[in-house]
């Protein structure tokens, strides 16, 4: 079997911040390198793409309110020239439709390819970093505190629902919910055991 050569790596970075005044910054970078560089006989690291864009998100509403971006590395000095379209990223919902707007958005000769890949793989990080900004500042036991309110829970539903196989729409773990009955994540179960916070039977 011939040796395996490196030739191409591309590496996502993905992270969310509380801003401390109730919004959520998501931080996305894109690099890609060649680990040859131009060719065997060069052979040293290469990168060729290096892109940032940071969304600031209202959590209330899961709406993009900023929008800053930059290319520290790119192919051309003109490719700069897109990066004041991407505000129009500001007032996008970063939960339903969010990937369909950017591929409208920015999608082809519109936007930067390697920026929209970037911008596709923060949506579901910002959705996911949400749950922990509305609850950082509150007790472990609070994680108890599940709302009876049936309008409550059709709102958390629907922002899991058909996400994935598990949030079926007419699957048992949302019949279950609709019943009344919220199923706690693995991990929460083991995280709140450990710091000694006294679960109830779900």
């Amino acid at each position: 079997m011939p040796e395996r050569i490196p030739i191409h790596q591309r590496s996502y970075e993905t992270e969310a911040f509380d801003e401390g005044d109730g919004r959520m910054r998501v931080r996305g970078r894109l690099i890609d390198n060649k680990p040859q560089g131009l060719c065997l006989a060069d052979g040293n690291d290469l990168v060729i793409h290096d892109v940032c864009i940071d969304l600031l998100v209202d959590p209330q509403t899961f709406t993009i309110v900023a929008v800053e971006n930059e290319m520290m590395v790119r192919p051309y000095s003109n490719c700069e020239a897109i990066l004041p379209n991407y505000q129009a990223l500001v007032g996008v919902s970063i939960t339903r439709g969010y990937s369909s707007q950017v591929k409208k958005l920015f999608g082809g000769p519109n936007g930067c390819s390697h920026m929209g890949a970037l911008l596709q793989a923060m949506g579901p990080v910002a959705v996911q970093a949400t749950w922990s900004l509305l609850s950082l500042h509150e007790s472990p036991e609070s994680r108890l505190n599940n709302s009876d309110d049936p309008e409550e829970r059709e709102r958390k539903l629907r922002q899991m629902m058909n996400s994935c196989h598990v949030w079926r729409e007419e699957g048992e773990h949302v019949e279950i919910i609709r019943k009344g009955k919220w199923i706690r994540t693995d991990w929460e179960s083991q995280r709140l055991q450990t710091l000694g916070v006294d679960i109830p039977d779900q």
